[in-house]
């Protein structure tokens, strides 16, 4: 999934999509960016700004499109955590039980944020973040390439994922261009993590002994115009000096920047640890040298490219480099020698908890959806009457919910804030898993028991919801997606899911289940979620709804809780005791106040 500003296929894998089905293998190779929505509703998510939100979408979109032919492998890159929604909906027991999953060790998002290459305009980068450590720790195998190693270590996941190792091996070099190099072009995003500053310096260098011999610079790929950090405006700065011929050409299409840089008489640079920019000029530019490196942690990185590109430019031959390129045949044979990581669902003993308020017929319709049993055990309801002033409300409600065999109705004489009314029923309730339901809305057939199962695996489990506004049988107004375990997104917005959940009673109420204050407050579902995550517990998200969620955006429009962002945030950072990424959230704290300095 493109992170860093380029348009158009990546080539990473198109070499594997060859070598595998030269193998006998069906072979699909699928554009993340691209990723058709299908017959998919509108997708929804906390923020609800597609910008930031892209990785999210994107990947949820992937397992929709998955799921209708399950493969055997996906490899998917690292970055941008294309591959959660399909990891974690095989971790709920939804889907792709028999596919392996490998994940491509290019650049996560926090090294490219703190190197300061990710924009900041947005959350992209640290939910980008958020859902690679997902991956992480959800995956089957990390593909580690021997030229460039493993990424930065993202906390403890990364240990205990298996890693394989890429193996190359040589290849016959292709046929160079007879004409002499005219033009050294700099192939790749305009950015630190692209190896600009190191490849200048270099060139500087090149220039000052005399080797450039009047040769043309081209900066070729995207760049910003006008932003703090390297840009058009950092160049012309830069390039005051130099009595060299240069120029930048921002293109953003990558396959037009390969097809210039592959011309007679044109040397392709390309300096990064991701294998598929390194890939994508081995494979379209005749004339060219890469350098598999971590800029701005090499300090050979500089004169061992003034050199290599010296030899390259008055040697006929080829890049002095080794031509090599992946033996896909030994990789799969190693993936799939991994053992598949997904956990596997047990039946338990569910409960229900719906808490109820003046809405009978609401409660009903409720109550209907609640299956009478669920792998042959009884499903337990507890109904908990927040102190609806109406006599006789416990008759009412056993009326309404019919002859239920295992009903529980507590009816609180003074009404409790809706934390405090929970814990109630979870204290009451003697299932193994015990979900959690508005009256106002209802379960989709078989949520319930998708929710179970699910929960049997994790220590709490939520479910993106189908969105409906007013009578029960209107058609969907979209999907909310969650990520669950939220990471460092989770500070800023409720990346974590809803109330509508299931939690496991042993892992959940030791720890004090739902946050309770002596009044209400902003955001129960964000902040004891929150809770949860930061005392440890697993939150794992059904990808496909179990529940339908009835929006009354006027009434929550003018709901004081529903606006009070800013102290729902302050209890939400008590809430995470510490497990967000400090570093990374100061660096992205820092570059966004750029603009005041």
């Amino acid at each position: 999934m493109s992170t860093d500003g380029w348009q158009g296929p990546t080539h990473a894998f198109q070499q594997a999509a060859r070598s595998l089905s030269g193998m006998g293998h069906d072979v699909m190779v699928i554009d993340a960016s691209r990723v058709g929505s299908g017959a998919l509703p509108p997708l929804l998510t906390a923020q609800n700004r597609a910008t930031a939100t892209r990785h999210m979408l994107a990947s949820h979109r992937l397992a929709m499109q998955l799921a209708e032919n399950p493969p055997d492998l996906v490899i998917a890159p690292l970055r941008g955590g294309i591959a959660q929604a399909p990891l974690m909906a095989r971790a709920c027991g939804e889907a792709f039980a028999k596919t392996r999953f490998a994940l491509w060790s290019n650049v996560p998002s926090r090294d490219r944020l703190i190197a300061g290459d990710a924009e900041v305009g947005d959350l992209s980068p640290v939910i980008g973040d958020a859902m690679e450590r997902q991956c992480l720790s959800l995956a089957d195998a990390l593909i580690v390439d021997d030229a460039s190693g493993p990424p930065v270590t993202l906390g403890e996941s990364l240990n205990q994922l298996p890693h394989v190792s890429c193996r190359r091996v040589a290849r016959p070099p292709l046929p160079g261009p007879a004409a002499d190099v005219q033009e050294i072009v700099l192939v790749g995003t305009f950015q630190r993590s692209s190896g600009v500053p190191e490849f200048i310096e270099a060139i500087e260098q090149l220039d000052r002994s005399g080797v450039l011999g009047g040769r043309l610079v081209t900066f070729l790929g995207p760049i910003g115009d006008s932003r703090y950090g390297l840009s058009k405006e950092w160049l012309g700065q830069r390039a005051a000096r130099w009595t060299f011929r240069f120029r930048v050409v921002p293109e953003s299409n990558r396959e037009a920047a390969l097809v210039y840089a592959g011309q007679a008489g044109r040397l392709a640079v390309g300096i990064s640890s991701d294998g598929d920019e390194i890939e994508a000029i081995r494979a379209r530019c005749p004339r060219h040298l890469t350098h598999p490196a971590r800029p701005m942690s090499d300090g050979d990185l500089v004169s061992g490219l003034a050199a290599a590109i010296s030899s390259a430019l008055h040697d006929a031959g080829q890049d002095p480099l080794p031509e090599t390129e992946v033996d896909w045949k030994d990789l799969l044979e190693n993936i799939l020698a991994q053992p598949i990581r997904a956990k596997k669902t047990t039946s338990v003993k569910i409960s229900v908890c719906v808490l109820h308020y003046d809405r009978l017929p609401l409660l009903e319709r409720a109550l209907s959806s609640i299956p009478e049993t669920i792998d042959g055990q009884d499903v337990e309801i507890i109904v908990v009457d927040n102190a609806t002033p109406m006599s006789g409300m416990k008759d009412r409600i056993e009326a309404v919910a019919g002859q239920r065999r295992r009903l529980k109705v507590l009816d609180l004489k003074e009404r409790l804030p809706q934390a405090a009314a929970c814990n109630l029923g979870l204290a009451a309730a003697e299932g193994d898993v015990v979900a959690f339901l508005d009256d106002d809305n209802f379960y989709v057939r078989d949520g319930l028991a998708r929710l179970a199962a699910a929960a049997s695996a994790h220590d709490v489990v939520v479910t993106n919801l189908e969105i409906f506004d007013g009578h029960e049988g209107a058609p969907s107004s979209g999907r909310l997606i969650f990520l669950g375990e939220a990471h460092s997104a989770g500070l800023f917005y409720n990346f974590f899911g809803d109330t509508a959940m299931a939690v496991r009673k042993a892992a959940f109420a030791p720890l004090g289940c739902f946050h309770e204050m002596s009044c209400e407050y902003p955001c129960l579902d964000w902040v004891s979620l929150a809770k949860a995550y930061g005392r440890g517990l697993r939150i794992g998200v059904l990808q496909w709804p179990a529940v339908r969620y009835r929006r009354d955006t006027a009434r929550a429009d003018i709901q004081a809780a529903k606006l009070d962002q800013a102290g729902a945030r302050a209890l939400v950072f008590n809430a995470y005791r510490g497990r967000f990424d400090a570093e990374m959230v100061a660096r992205y704290a820092q570059n966004l106040e750029l603009g005041d300095l």
